[in-house]
């Protein structure tokens, strides 16, 4: 069973600059808020997707590509740049919506409506100041044929939702059938919103399938794992009292 499935983005050079500081202003905010976890996951995302994107796909499979860099940029150079703007973002913000305020709802919920519109608004927005500032409007465009990693992709998913869902049969990391609905609500959410606003932005020439298969299998392959990883991160951060240099307390667990 395979997939015939190519994902390409075609951008310009000056949507580096945008995706670099919106990362920035990202990175900032999660520091000014005092939320930790999403910062160190968000360090950690950094790192998985080097290793995925350069490391496996680029150098081992050769099934990513990239073409059209400007001269003072080479591939390694791109690919730290690649893993830095998407790896903070999708990583932390995913933590920002697994934890919670039990004692606060109104401003957990408040909190959870406005990083993801700035998610969302932010990815939209850089994308739009590419097209319409012209800084540097040579093409830069980014490939990866997978259509030998999808039924991988499928199959992983599923094993990792059943992983939960037999978690939540032991009451184990306070999983239940709606919490386990809305971990994957959360996956499909933070790269939907990638997808469309590269596609709004006129920067993703895939297929309708491409996008909708992307959104819901591609970040599911991990939220899972990220959402058990914080009921060992956070306990060993209160232990080792890992605070600010101002001296604020972690974040809360999960939802």
């Amino acid at each position: 069973m395979q997939f015939e499935s190519i994902v390409i983005r075609v951008f310009d050079v000056d949507f580096m600059l945008f995706d670099l500081v919106l990362a920035g202003l990202w990175i900032l905010l999660l520091y000014k808020k005092r939320l930790v976890i999403p910062l160190v996951f968000g360090l950690f995302g950094i790192l998985v997707n080097f290793i995925v994107d350069y490391c496996y796909w680029y150098s081992i499979l050769g099934i990513r590509t990239v073409e059209g860099l400007p001269i003072w940029m080479s591939p390694l150079g791109f690919f730290v740049y690649f893993s830095i703007t998407y790896g903070m973002i999708q990583y932390s913000y995913v933590q920002v919506m697994f934890m919670r305020r039990p004692d606060q709802p109104r401003t957990e919920r408040g909190n959870r409506i406005k990083w993801s519109l700035f998610l969302f608004s932010g990815w939209l927005a850089i994308g739009l100041l590419s097209n319409i500032f012209p800084i540097n409007d040579s093409k830069v465009t980014v490939a990866r044929v997978m259509t030998d990693q999808r039924i991988t992709e499928v199959y992983a998913v599923i094993a990792e939702y059943a992983l939960l869902a037999l978690l939540a049969l032991k009451n184990k990391f306070e999983l239940s059938p709606r919490r386990i609905l809305y971990i994957f609500l959360v996956g499909i959410f933070v790269h939907f919103s990638m997808e469309i606003t590269l596609f709004l932005a006129g920067m993703r020439a895939s297929s309708v399938f491409d996008i909708i298969f992307n959104s819901v299998f591609e970040f599911n392959t991990g939220a899972p794992i990220l959402y058990l990883m914080m009921f060992v991160l956070i306990p060993y951060i209160e232990k080792h009292k890992m605070r600010s240099p101002q001296g604020f307390p972690i974040e809360s667990s999960t939802d």
